[in-house]
């Protein structure tokens, strides 16, 4: 079981992982700028695009904690570089980008 020391350690954005979390996360919002508006939860998710797009650096702790969350990255918590780009991308992107919009709209 990981340390209170370990578990800050690996909760801050500094992790060299992190671009690639906040690269699949502009990729998400460029995404979601072409999504048909009957997605469910467009509202939110497009206006989440916009800030993203605006100013992602403004979203770095937010979407690695999230990320962090995840089963799988969990699993690879070791070496989180052994993530693939597809893994990451599917976790921001599928999992985690409307949790991040509602949380936003809240």
């Amino acid at each position: 079981m990981a340390t209170l020391q370990e578990i800050y350690g690996i909760i801050q954005p500094q992790n060299p992982v992190m671009g690639r979390v906040m690269a699949a996360l502009v990729k998400a919002a460029w995404a979601v700028l072409s999504e048909d508006a009957g997605t469910d939860n467009h509202a939110n998710r497009l206006a989440l695009a916009q800030k993203v797009i605006a100013d992602p650096k403004t979203y770095e702790a937010k979407v690695w904690r999230l990320f962090l969350a995840n089963a799988t990255v969990q699993a690879a918590i070791d070496d989180l570089s052994a993530l693939s780009d597809n893994d990451i991308l599917y976790v921001v992107q599928t999992e985690q980008y409307n949790t991040l919009a509602n949380m936003e709209a809240a």
